[in-house]
């Protein structure tokens, strides 16, 4: 019963992982698109056709094009007549929000997230196996949390809704749940965001030792990310990459110190 109650509308869960992390809204000051509100509040898609339908096929798929028209392949099956200018920060947001989203997609198929949803015609509810998320012509209505699958006429049919998430138990998950990550690796990139052009300071207040965002939390953020972009999707435990990554950020380390893990 404990494990329900942590269920989380699937909107919810979406916003979080794609839409509201650091990578994408660093980016929502230089847009400057009358819709770019749509996008970075809600995940709202534009093409000819102004929805929250985002297709699960190859979602690397959703690349320079798909970005310049902001439709990506429409889910309805087919792409915006006319292109649409956009600026260089919606581009950005937008690159940095579909490579969330296929970490995203990627976790629903392996398992990590436990779906639960009604049958739109038999109203029966029940948690989904992984595999009803691998099957093609999927598209994922990310606001009132519909899955779609497209017929062989083109049109798309409703398999489930009112989608639920939560987050699936892993046996064994203590014993070695840091390893298979590199570290070293997230430690350079870390480094990184150590330098002072690294963060616009008109957007974040500035801790008061190390050049970083103050809360951490962004920073947070930003490692998540660089996990999902090198490890198809996987990202450690967030106490494994406070002990090892942020602590000794913050505390202005040159090099990482080898910790248990």
């Amino acid at each position: 019963m404990t494990a329900r109650t942590q269920s989380r509308p699937l909107s919810a869960v979406f916003l979080e992982q794609v839409i509201q992390i650091e990578a994408v809204q660093r980016h929502r000051t230089q847009a400057t698109d009358e819709y770019a509100s749509g996008f970075f509040d809600a995940g709202r898609l534009l093409g000819e056709l102004d929805d929250f339908r985002w297709s699960l096929d190859a979602p690397d798929l959703f690349s320079r094009r798909g970005v310049q028209i902001l439709g990506v392949i429409n889910a309805r099956g087919s792409t915006p007549s006319k292109e649409k200018e956009i600026s260089p920060g919606m581009r950005a947001g937008s690159d940095e929000a579909f490579a969330a989203w296929g970490a995203f997609v990627s976790e629903l198929r392996n398992g990590d997230y436990i779906a639960t949803a009604t049958h739109p015609v038999t109203g029966e509810r029940r948690d989904l196996d992984p595999t009803e998320w691998m099957r093609t012509g999927l598209v994922l209505e990310v606001h009132d949390g519909a899955l779609f699958a497209k017929g062989r006429d083109g049109k798309l049919v409703e398999l489930w809704a009112a989608i639920t998430l939560r987050a699936a138990k892993r046996s064994q998950q203590k014993k070695a749940r840091g390893h298979g990550y590199d570290w070293d690796g997230c430690w350079a990139y870390a480094l990184t965001l150590r330098a002072e052009d690294a963060w616009d300071w008109t957007e974040h207040r500035r801790d008061k030792k190390q050049p970083l965002p103050a809360v951490r939390k962004v920073v947070e953020d930003r490692i998540k990310d660089w996990f999902r972009r090198t490890h198809r999707g996987r990202v450690p435990d967030i106490s494994d990459i406070r002990q090892n990554i942020i602590i000794p950020l913050y505390a202005g380390r040159r090099t990482r110190g080898k910790r248990k893990r």
